[in-house]
């Protein structure tokens, strides 16, 4: 592909509507940041100011969170925009204009090798910090139970689970250290004082309620890395820049029968065991049952994997299915889904 200069983005972008969906419209951010870092930011911004959900806001946070590399190239903004018409009209280049080019593409490279090596070492280092974190509040802020709201209401047992004995505020600084704040007034004035996120706010933070569900999130060798935290309506949490990929609760055990279930939530793990007693991995997302297979493949061999898909006929591409299909293929497993056929075609009549 030829190589690509801001003009030539913000250029490409005017092919592009705003207004596209979210996941399309952060791709795009991704692959302009990866190529040219936060000085690709002006560009993006600019062109997200003409969506009708612009919200300048939200378009700095989002840039924030997202980092250099990842898999999103400019040569997918590119071609994204090469689809709806665009092409390179740019004046024929002079020996010296091009060694220019060549000169900043080459050193952009070496900015964003050297990035990701940064990246990766903060990321490895925060693993660390939040599964010490983990361990530390399991230790000192919960309780064995067998039951409470969400599970009730779900109308599964505790299988593992476990249940915050108080309230309390987890803070997570950006500096790689965490902190607790405990008791009402602590608590209450921490809120009278939170600065807002335009005040340069330089922490993260979970209000975690007594009685919320705390579920452990173990890797292959059972080490806790990080905590599922899941309230009372059943908004689900995990610990910011903890480790999630190959991580999963358990339920069962895994001798008991040559077959595992595989799945996304915990109810629905819960469900599977009760009504079979098969030992279930719970995999917290439809992104994460191949990691999960992969690692318990690797373990289990002798194992039969059935995936217990979410169906989720509602959602584009339905990642439910999509994604345990992948994950069976990839083990020489089996898929089970629900069948909604029934009740949709009964709506549409």
């Amino acid at each position: 592909m030829q190589q690509a200069t801001l003009q030539d983005v913000q250029d490409a972008l005017q092919y592009l509507d705003p207004n596209l969906d979210r996941d399309t419209w952060v791709r795009i951010a991704m692959g302009i940041k990866n190529e040219f870092a936060d000085a690709g930011f002006d560009v993006f911004d600019s062109w997200s100011a003409g969506g009708e959900r612009y919200k300048p806001g939200d378009v700095k946070s989002m840039w924030r969170s997202i980092k250099a590399g990842g898999g999103v190239t400019i040569g997918t903004v590119i071609g994204m925009a090469k689809d709806k018409g665009f092409t390179f009209s740019r004046e024929p280049m002079t020996a010296e204009q091009q060694a220019k080019l060549n000169a900043d593409y080459a050193k952009r490279a070496k900015e964003r090798e050297a990035k990701e090596v940064e990246d990766e070492a903060a990321r490895q280092r925060w693993h660390g910090v939040i599964s010490d974190f983990s361990k530390y509040i399991i230790e000192n802020f919960t309780i064995p139970i067998k039951s409470n709201k969400y599970l009730s209401d779900k109308k599964v047992n505790a299988f593992g689970v476990l249940g915050f004995k108080k309230s309390f505020i987890l803070i997570i600084r950006d500096n790689f250290t965490t902190e607790l704040v405990e008791g009402g007034k602590e608590i209450k004035a921490f809120f009278d004082t939170l600065p807002s996120e335009d005040e340069g706010r330089n922490f993260s933070f979970l209000h975690i309620k007594r009685g919320s569900l705390a579920i452990p999130l173990i890797d292959i060798n059972k080490q806790i890395w990080n905590i599922q935290v899941i309230n009372n309506t059943g908004t689900k949490l995990f610990l910011k820049h903890g480790r999630k990929s190959g991580l999963f609760h358990f339920i069962g055990k895994a001798n008991s029968c040559n077959i595992l279930a595989v799945c996304e939530g915990y109810a629905t793990g819960a469900s599977i065991h009760m009504a079979t007693g098969w030992p279930c991995a719970v995999a917290l997302d439809a992104g994460n049952l191949l990691p999960v297979a992969l690692a318990f493949a690797e373990k289990l061999k002798d194992k039969t994997f059935l995936f217990c898909a979410d169906n989720d006929v509602n959602t584009k591409g339905n990642p439910g299915i999509t994604k345990a299909n992948e994950a069976a293929a990839a083990v020489n497993g089996l898929v089970a889904a629900p069948d909604f056929s029934g009740i949709l075609n009964k709506e549409a009549a």
